[in-house]
This record gives structure tokens, sequence and C-alpha cells, in this order.
């Protein structure tokens, strides 16, 4: 310990640490230990408070931090409402004319079950995807894929990185 430029103090704890073992989170110089404890603790998130933010579809995930895939639920299904109406709309102006009166009939008949499925889904998996991010597990289903091929994020490094972050806050 004669040179002291290759230590440093633990900005947590105030250990007195090697340079070369040090993590720079966020401009704060942390020692192992300490970031071991941080990613150990368990993160609470309020039941109640995602109950209530999945009643709207993608806003649960929004309030869990999964804004891509929240933005990406909630706009297929307000996308899927405006189909709705448009399509009642194309029936009643061509009621008349049968290839735009069945199409529109489809619509009118397809569109709600898919909403319901939109609603269904969002909401249980926002309650389900609560459990995981408090036990600290990371499961990507077919939605994750598809909105992170939608979203172009280009690699799991990358979301490591963030979910890393997000728990050392």
């Amino acid at each position: 310990m004669d040179n002291n430029s290759d230590y440093t103090i633990c900005n947590i704890c105030g250990s007195l640490i090697d340079k070369n073992n040090i993590f720079n989170i966020k401009g704060e110089e942390i020692c192992k230990t300490c970031v071991e404890k941080k990613l150990e603790q368990k993160t609470s998130i309020s039941p109640i408070a995602t109950f209530m933010c999945s009643l709207i579809p993608g806003v649960g995930h929004i309030f869990l931090g999964k804004k891509q895939k929240g933005i990406f639920l909630l706009s297929l299904f307000s996308l899927n409402i405006f189909l709705f109406i448009m399509s009642g709309i194309l029936y009643n102006i061509f009621y008349y004319m049968v290839p735009f009166n069945m199409i529109a009939s489809i619509c009118i008949v397809l569109t709600p079950i898919l909403d319901i499925l939109i609603y269904l889904y969002s909401f249980f998996d926002a309650n389900i995807t609560r459990k995981y991010i408090e036990n600290g597990m990371h499961v990507e289903g077919f939605i994750d894929k598809l909105v992170n091929k939608t979203f172009n994020i280009k690699n799991k490094k990358h979301l490591e990185n963030k979910i890393i972050d997000k728990r050392l806050q």
C-alpha cells in the first residue's frame, strides 16, 4: 500500500479496495461485495398498483419498466378499436356493394375477438411479469421477441445491462 493511486474507497461501505476490483456505476465507485448485496436485494412491486395499471392494455407493462412492450400492446389494442370503428362506417357506406360489405362484416366480427384476446393477454402477462421481476427472473416470450424485432433491440447484452442498472438503483 505504498502507492496511494492503486487503491480507492468504496462509496457505499467505505472499505479500501484495489482499483482493478472496483465497479463504476452512475459515477460512484463501488466494491464487488456492495454490488452483490444490491443484486441480492429483492425488488418489491405493489400488486394493487400493477393490477390497476394492467386494466388498460399495455399500461401495466409500462409501469413495470417494459416500455416497448407496453407501447406495442397499447397501440395494437387502439389500432384494433380504430379498425372496428372504421369497418362499421364502411359497412354503412357500402351497404349495397357486396365485396366491401363482406370485408367490413368480417372485420366487425373478428376485431372484438382480437381485442378481447389482446386485453386478456396484456392483463395476465403484466401481473405474471411482476412476479418474475420480483424474483429476479427474466423470461422472454413470443411477444417479447416480436417487440424486440419491431423496435430493433440489437442484442441481449444491452437488455442485461439495463436490468442490472435498474436492480442497482
